[in-house]
């Protein structure tokens, strides 16, 4: 699990929580990501206004990190309508291959999105399945720190 916050055109992971297994995620606290590419990038975009959204794509661009990455800025702008619309992103091995990870938006008390949670893993243990069943925990978690942080 990773808590990250933006920062200009990035999210930093500020903590991160590992699961028992046999293998570690290569994510790290103080690293920063891309938004375009990740779950909690995407999450974080999709909640911002769409001018704010171009001007951060026109500067940072959407190089693709993976071949699964969506680095067409029009392409993108569709998928963020849809992940505004269900609340939720989902990153796909766009950011790290055989990696999926599910974000959610943590807002502040001005109702500002300053980042995000997620939860990721190998992609085969986070199947369409557990997708499913995983996403009400991290959406209902983003908004228990949301409301800690004083969002309404």
């Amino acid at each position: 699990m990773h808590l990250a916050l933006r920062h200009g055109d990035q999210t930093v992971y500020v903590d991160k929580l590992e699961w028992l297994r046999a293998y570690e995620m290569r994510s790290r606290v103080g690293l920063a990501i891309p938004l375009h590419s990740t779950g909690i990038g995407k999450a974080l975009l999709a909640a911002l206004p769409a001018d704010e959204v171009r001007g951060i794509l026109g500067r940072s661009g959407t190089p693709a990190v993976t071949p699964h990455a969506i680095d067409d800025p029009d392409e993108l702008l569709r998928h963020l309508a849809e992940v505004a619309r269900r609340g939720y992103a989902v990153g796909n091995e766009e950011n790290e291959l055989s990696t999926r990870c599910i974000g959610a938006t943590v807002y502040d008390y001005r109702d500002t999105p300053i980042g995000g949670i997620s939860i990721s893993s190998m992609a085969f243990e986070l199947d369409e399945q557990r997708v499913r069943v995983l996403t009400p925990l991290v959406v209902g978690a983003a908004r228990e720190i949301s409301r800690a942080l004083g969002h309404r």
